[in-house]
C-alpha cells in the first residue's frame, strides 16, 4: 500500500472514530430528551385532565367525565387511560392502537424506549374522587428519534465524504514531490533519466529532492560518457577520422564476412584524381575538404546493405549486397556524378577526374583477387572518354538472376497471391544456451527455384514497395501463433520502405491493438540506418510498437557509424551486433571496442546478441566480452543438436 493511501485511511479511520463517538453522544443526548419529554407531556396532561374531571365525578356525571376523557386522550401519545372511581370501583378504560409510522423495525427492536405510567388521585376538597392512571405510548419518540437519527447519519456521511475529498487533494499536493521522486527514482532503476526534480516549499523534502537531482545528474553523465567512450573507441578502430565513413580496417572485414557467404552483388571503387592533386598541391588543408564534402554526399547512398569505406587518399569503395547489375550501374553512375562536383568547372567542358570502376562477385574471389579485378576495372574506366566507368564480370555463372526491379517486385505479387513464401528460422540464445527468440527468413519457392529474400527486397526498397511484403509476413505469422498457446517469441524484419509509408504504420497500430494475445510471442526488428536516415518516422513506429505492449530490437547495430546516442531515448529491447565487430576476436583494439559497445547497451539494460557466432569457441570468447546473446551455426549445435 502506498504512504498516501496509507495516510489518507488513518485519517479517514481517526475521522470516522470521532464521527462516531460525536455521533453516539448526539444520539443518548436526543434520546434522554425525547423520554424526559415524554415525561413532562405525561405529567401536564394528568394534572390539567385531572382538574377538568373532578366538577364532573363530584356531581356523578360520568357521561360528562368519559367525554373529556375521550376528548383530551384521542391523540396517539398515550397508550392506555384508566379511571377507577373510588365509591363504586366503577372503571373507564380506554386502549390505544401503538402504530409507528415511517420507522423500520430492526431500530425499533435495537433501540428501547419505555413506556411511562403516572397515576394520581382526584379530588374533590378532602373528599378523594377517583384513581387517574395514564400510560404514554413511545411512538413519537420512535418517530423523532429516527428523524434526528437519519439526519446526524446523513450529515456524518457528508462529512467524512467532504473531509475525505479535502484530505486526498491536501494529502496529494503535500506527497507530490515525493511521487516525482518515486517516479523518476522508477526511471532511474531502469537506467532512463528525467529532468530534474523542482525543489518542493517541504523543508525536509529540500534536502532529498537536492540530493536526488545531484545523483541523477551524476549518474546520466556517466552513462553518457561511457556511450562517448564506446563512440570514440569505435571510431579509432573502424572509421576513417577525414571523411567519417569506414576505414580500410572495416572493410577488410566486410569483405571476409561477404565473400565467405556465397556473395551476390558486387562492388565499386572510385578514384578521385581532384583530391589526389589537392593533397600534392595544398597537403591537408586543401585535401581533407575535398574528402569531407565528397564523403557527405556518398553517405546520401547509405543502405542496410551497403558499406562505404575510404580505402586511402583518394580511393572510395562502396559494397553493394544482393544488387544486380544495373542498379550497380546506377550507383557507379551517381557517385560519378557526385565526385564531378569537385571540380571547378563553370563551362562543364573540362574532363572528368575520376573514374569508377564496378566488379560483379564471384563465389570464387578472394580479398585479394577482387580488389586486384577492382584496380583493373578501374583502368578500364579511365579509357572511357565519355564515361570513365567501367563494370567488369569476373564469372558467367550469376548468383542474380538478371532481372530487373519491376520484374522482382510482379514475382512477389505472385508470391503473395499464391502462397509462395516460405519461412526458415534461426535461434538466438543466451550464455546458458537458453533460446530468447528465433529470427525469421522468407523466401520465395516458385518451381525448383527459390529466392532468398536479400535477393529480391533490395528491389522492393528502390520501388517504396516493402509495405506489402511486411504486411503478408505479419499476416501470416500472426494467424500461425495464435492457434499456439505457448511457443519460443519470433522476431519479424521491418523493412525501411514500410517505416517510411504512414499507411503502413497505421496498419500496424491496427493490427497490434486487435491482436494482444501476440505480445509475448512477436518481436519486431528494424535496421539501424532508419535510425539514421528516417529517425522521425522511426520514433513513431517505435512508440506505437512500445504503447501496445510489444518489444522491437535494433540490427546491424553499428554498421553505419553513428552516435550510440539514440539507444537511451528509444530504448530497444535488444540489438543484433554488426557482424564486423564480432569478427576478429583476436585483435586487442577491436575487442575493447566490442567490449565498450557492449557494455554501454547492457548498462542500459538492452540485450546484445552477436550474429554468425560460427563456433563454440567464438561463443566463449564474446562472453568475455560481455555480449549476452548469440545467433548463428552455434545455436544449431548447442541448441538443435541436442
Amino acid at each position: 500500500m502506498t504512504l498516501y493511501r496509507q495516510l489518507l485511511l488513518w485519517m479517514l479511520v481517526v475521522l470516522f472514530l470521532l464521527t462516531s463517538a460525536v455521533f453516539a453522544i448526539q444520539f443518548n443526548t436526543t434520546k434522554s430528551y425525547l423520554i424526559e419529554q415524554q415525561s413532562t407531556e405525561l405529567n401536564n396532561v394528568v394534572s390539567s385532565v385531572g382538574f377538568a374531571l373532578s366538577p364532573y365525578l363530584k356531581e356523578k356525571d360520568f357521561i360528562a367525565a368519559e367525554s373529556v376523557i375521550n376528548a383530551t386522550f384521542d391523540s396517539g401519545y398515550y397508550s392506555q387511560v384508566k379511571l377507577t372511581l373510588l365509591d363504586s370501583e366503577k372503571e373507564i378504560i380506554r386502549h390505544y392502537p401503538h402504530i409507528i409510522k415511517n420507522v423500520p423495525n430492526w431500530f425499533t427492536s435495537l433501540i428501547h424506549i419505555e413506556a411511562i405510567t403516572q397515576t394520581r388521585t382526584l379530588t374533590s376538597g378532602w373528599l378523594q374522587l377517583a384513581n387517574l392512571t395514564v400510560t404514554s405510548s413511545p411512538a413519537s419518540a420512535y418517530v423523532q428519534l429516527w428523524k434526528a437519527t437519519t439526519q446526524l447519519v446523513l450529515g456524518f456521511l457528508a462529512c467524512l465524504l467532504l473531509t475525505a475529498i479535502v484530505l486526498s487533494l491536501v494529502l496529494n499536493k503535500v506527497l507530490k514531490p515525493l511521487k516525482q521522486i518515486q517516479k523518476s527514482a522508477q526511471e532511474m532503476a531502469r537506467n532512463h533519466f528525467t529532468a530534474s526534480l523542482p525543489i518542493p516549499h517541504t523543508r525536509e523534502l529540500v534536502d532529498v529532492v537536492t540530493a536526488f537531482n545531484s545523483m541523477n545528474i551524476q549518474l546520466q553523465q556517466h552513462f553518457e560518457q561511457q556511450a562517448q567512450e564506446a563512440d570514440t573507441l569505435r571510431i579509432r578502430a573502424y572509421q576513417d577520422p577525414v571523411s567519417s565513413l569506414a576505414n580500410r580496417s572495416y572493410l577488410m572485414t566486410k569483405l571476409n564476412s561477404w565473400l565467405v557467404n556465397k556473395p551476390s552483388g558486387g562492388i565499386i571503387l572510385l578514384k578521385s584524381d581532384a583530391i589526389e592533386d589537392n593533397y600534392q598541391q595544398g597537403g591537408y588543408e586543401l585535401g581533407d575538404p575535398l574528402v569531407l564534402k565528397l564523403a557527405d554526399r556518398l553517405k546520401e547512398l547509405s543502405a542496410d546493405d551497403i558499406t562505404i569505406a575510404r580505402l586511402n587518399q583518394s580511393e572510395f569503395m562502396l559494397i553493394a549486397q544482393n544488387v544486380p547489375k544495373d542498379d550497380l550501374l546506377d550507383i557507379g553512375r551517381t557517385m560519378l556524378y557526385m565526385a564531378s562536383e569537385l571540380n571547378s568547372d563553370p563551362l562543364g567542358i573540362a574532363p572528368l577526374q575520376a573514374a569508377v570502376g564496378i566488379v560483379m562477385c564471384s563465389e570464387t574471389l578472394t580479398i585479394t583477387a577482387l580488389l586486384a579485378h577492382a584496380d583493373n576495372a578501374l583502368n578500364k574506366a579511365r579509357q572511357q572518354i565519355k564515361e570513365p566507368l567501367a563494370l567488369l564480370e569476373i564469372s558467367e555463372q550469376k548468383t542474380i538472376p538478371a532481372i530487373g526491379k519491376q520484374q522482382w517486385n510482379a514475382l512477389v505479387d505472385e508470391a503473395i497471391a499464391n502462397n509462395l513464401i516460405h519461412f526458415t528460422f534461426q535461434k538466438a540464445i543466451d550464455a546458458n544456451n537458453t533460446i530468447i527468440h528465433k529470427e525469421m527468413f522468407a523466401y520465395i519457392k516458385k518451381g525448383q527455384q527459390r529466392f532468398n529474400a536479400g535477393q529480391f527486397l533490395s528491389a522492393l526498397e528502390k520501388l517504396n514497395d516493402g509495405a506489402k511484403f511486411d504486411r503478408y509476413i505479419i499476416e501470416t505469422i500472426f494467424h500461425k501463433f495464435t492457434k499456439k498457446t505457448k511457443s519460443v517469441p519470433v522476431a519479424i524484419n521491418i523493412t525501411q520502405s514500410s517505416i517510411n509509408d504512414t499507411g503502413f504504420i497505421r496498419w500496424l497500430n491496427t493490427k497490434l491493438l486487435s491482436c494482444p494475445q501476440m505480445r509475448q510471442h512477436i518481436l519486431f526488428e528494424l535496421p539501424e540506418i532508419c535510425f539514421i536516415k528516417n529517425i522521425d518516422n522511426t520514433i513513431l513506429l517505435c512508440e506505437i510498437i512500445r504503447q501496445n505492449g510489444f518489444q522491437f530490437g535494433i540490427d546491424n547495430y553499428g554498421h553505419n557509424f553513428s552516435s550510440t546516442g539514440y539507444l537511451n531515448k528509444l530504448r530497444p529491447s535488444y540489438v543484433k551486433l554488426d557482424f564486423a565487430y564480432t569478427s576478429q576476436l583476436d585483435d586487442q583494439v577491436k575487442t575493447d571496442v566490442l567490449e565498450s559497445i557492449t557494455r554501454s547497451a547492457n548498462n542500459l539494460s538492452v540485450l546484445t546478441i552477436a550474429s554468425r557466432v560460427e563456433t563454440i569457441e567464438q561463443k566463449q570468447k564474446l562472453t568475455l566480452l560481455k555480449v549476452q546473446g548469440f545467433q548463428g551455426y552455434v545455436t544449431a549445435q548447442l541448441v538443435d543438436g541436442k
